[in-house]
């Protein structure tokens, strides 16, 4: 079967370690992403360093930065959209280790048209700890996934269910995805590159994490007349725990931007790979 050239773009900020983590994964993925984008939102010295270190380990890997000044992802994201060399983009958050399968899961389910909407499987702390220390591997969790499930929920695991993985043209596959998702979640979801600018990329109006990143651009895809697929069992990711980043706040006065625009049927929106100016 043929597949579409892939772009894997990374959202990071600071945490080498848990890019350690997804860059040994990529080294061990069914298929491989054509090219890996990091792209930082903030351009400290240590990202820089490590970055630098693995350019032997991927020929085709590219380190994007912008200035450290509040949370500016949207135009992170974008800067690594416009910088993408191949047709289809995969995008995944920094603290969040893909399974194996996960580039597979993404290129197997590839359609024009169609954004492909994956899920995240939440370790715990303690599981956390051991992964970070070596005592447990990524892939052990993988491959022996019921083996260790009840003592991640003793830990505080989140999303269980979606831990688990199922081939994309299995009956269990077939079933979970009849009917098309209303939203992405803004560490795991794929589409072509030109349905991603037929939409302008992400709006960077959005100043404040939550909504921005992944219920904006999905009212704003339909709007387009793209469709929203989940992916969810065929191309999984680990979440690595950590405490929460931001409330409820920030929730409010994303919302209230994204209704404003809602109103407006802005799909195309204004502040996004292509500043529009209005007279």
């Amino acid at each position: 079967m043929t597949y579409p050239q892939s772009t894997l773009i990374i959202s990071v900020y600071k945490d080498t370690q848990a890019l350690e983590f997804i860059l040994e994964s990529l080294e061990s993925q069914t298929l491989k992403p054509d090219e890996i984008i990091i792209s930082e939102d903030g351009n400290s010295c240590e990202m820089a360093a490590y970055v630098a270190q693995q350019k032997d380990r991927f020929p085709h890997l590219v380190h994007l930065t912008q200035e450290d000044d509040g949370w500016r992802k949207n135009s992170a994201m974008n800067n690594a959209i416009k910088a993408s060399s191949h047709e289809y983009l995969i995008f995944i958050d920094g603290d969040c280790v893909p399974y194996r399968t996960f580039i597979q899961g993404h290129l197997e389910n590839a359609q024009k048209k169609v954004v492909l909407c994956g899920k995240r499987f939440e370790l715990g702390p303690n599981y956390t700890k051991r992964v970070k220390q070596r005592e447990l591997s990524i892939h052990a969790i993988e491959k022996k996934f019921l083996w260790y499930l009840p003592a991640m929920i003793a830990d505080n695991a989140r999303h269980p269910e979606d831990g688990i993985t199922f081939g994309s043209h299995s009956f269990i596959s077939r079933q979970i995805h009849k009917r098309y998702v209303r939203h992405i979640i803004g560490c795991n979801f794929s589409c072509y590159k030109e349905d991603f600018l037929a939409i302008n990329g992400f709006d960077e109006t959005y100043k404040l994490p939550a909504e921005g990143e992944d219920v904006d651009p999905s009212w704003r895809f339909r709007g387009a007349g793209i469709r929203l697929r989940s992916c969810r069992n065929n191309a999984n990711i680990l979440h690595l725990y950590h405490p929460k980043r931001f409330g409820a706040t920030e929730g409010d006065i994303n919302r209230a931007i994204m209704e404003e625009h809602r109103a407006q049927n802005a799909f195309f929106c204004k502040n996004g790979i292509i500043k529009v100016t209005t007279p």
